[in-house]
Order: structure tokens, then C-alpha cells, then sequence
């Protein structure tokens, strides 16, 4: 359910444009989902439940590389 959902997500960020990464587009679902399971949107909490394979402070150095290097289309958003 959650690859169904991650991309669900990834497929919508196509259509909308938002971000031109796959790669990227790939990582707001995990995101989106992440955030929707920890309730929660400081990056520490949210890092918790992004990538279960990694550790947690490589998944929070993660969150805070794509918000301080991705080109996001706000007005899209």
C-alpha cells in the first residue's frame, strides 16, 4: 500500500509539475507519506518514518538537502 500511494503521489507531481526530478518526485511521496504517518512536520519526527532501510539522521540530512536545494514550483502548489 505504501509503493501504491508513494506513487500515486509521484504521478500527480508529474501532471502538476511541481518538482522536474523524478528523483525528486520519487522522494516528496516518501515525503508526503512520512509525514502523513508521523503527524508531524519537524524534520526529526518526520525522518522516523521516511526510509526504514537507513538510518534516521541520514534520512533528516536527506529531508533538509531537498528542501535547500530543490527548485520548487510554489504556485503550482
Amino acid at each position: 500500500m505504501k509503493q501504491c500511494l508513494i506513487a500515486k503521489i509521484t504521478t500527480v507531481l508529474q501532471r502538476a509539475q511541481v518538482v522536474r526530478s523524478m528523483a525528486r518526485q520519487k522522494f516528496v511521496g516518501q515525503f508526503v507519506t512520512a509525514l502523513l504517518k508521523s503527524r508531524n512536520v519537524q524534520f526529526g519526527e518526520v525522518a522516523q518514518y521516511l526510509n526504514d532501510a537507513v538510518k534516521v539522521a541520514l534520512n533528516e540530512t536527506r529531508i533538509q538537502d531537498f528542501f535547500r536545494e530543490a527548485d520548487l514550483n510554489y504556485l503550482v502548489l
